[in-house]
């Protein structure tokens, strides 16, 4: 079936993989699989609240989440990117207020309005280092994730150590689960979970040091 998506979560992993979440026109939260790096580059047709119309099909993997749909035809640009009056109705229409309610039943993608406290690096075992964001979301509960937004990863590489200068304020977060992996039970169902977008009116991060896409 073909049908447009509106990505709300763009990012890159350590290892040059690549994910996209995004909403339909009824509003569910939607990750086509595969998607490659370079489809999220500065040239590719993914990026934060630019329309695109793609065919997709059930997922066949195993342990596909509920969000998880098969490109079967690949991705093209359908028209401009939101405005920023559309951008702000269409996040607080579509946040939820806590991590836990974005992340009720099975669903594994969702959106929270957060206050971060925070952006840092941080070492890892086998010398890996990450990017990492602190936040408490609308129950005072607090979190510190990784951060995969592509244009964050981008914008601070590795290696990464410490905190990052003036990276604080409000905005609204995107938030995704990835696949089981035995590591994390219990809160997270086996999961692990990211902060896959950070997002404004605006549609950038500059509020975070990071320059425009």
């Amino acid at each position: 079936m073909t049908g447009t998506l509106l990505p709300l979560a763009v990012t890159l992993d350590a290892d040059g993989g690549a994910c996209v979440a995004g909403l339909d026109l009824d509003g569910r939260w939607i990750r086509p699989e595969p998607v490659t790096a370079e489809q999220v580059g500065p040239e590719g047709p993914y990026a934060f609240f630019h329309p695109v119309r793609i065919g997709l099909g059930p997922s066949t993997e195993p342990d596909a989440r509920p969000e998880d749909r098969a490109v079967i035809a690949p991705p093209r640009p359908a028209g401009p990117a939101l405005d920023p009056a559309m951008r702000e109705r269409l996040l607080k229409d579509t946040a939820d207020a806590t991590v836990d309610k974005a992340f009720a039943g099975e669903r594994s993608a969702g959106l929270v309005p957060a206050d971060v406290r925070r952006v840092y690096g941080r070492r890892a075992t086998g010398g890996r280092s990450f990017l990492r964001l602190e936040f408490t979301d609308a129950s005072g509960a607090q979190h510190d994730w990784i951060v995969r937004d592509a244009r964050l990863v981008r914008a601070f590489p590795a290696p990464l150590e410490g905190p990052l200068p003036d990276l604080a304020g409000s905005c609204f977060l995107s938030i995704g689960l990835t696949k089981p992996n035995g590591r994390f039970p219990g809160r997270f169902r086996g999961c692990h979970p990211l902060v896959v977008g950070v997002l404004s009116e605006r549609g950038d991060v500059s509020a975070f040091g990071a320059a425009r896409p």
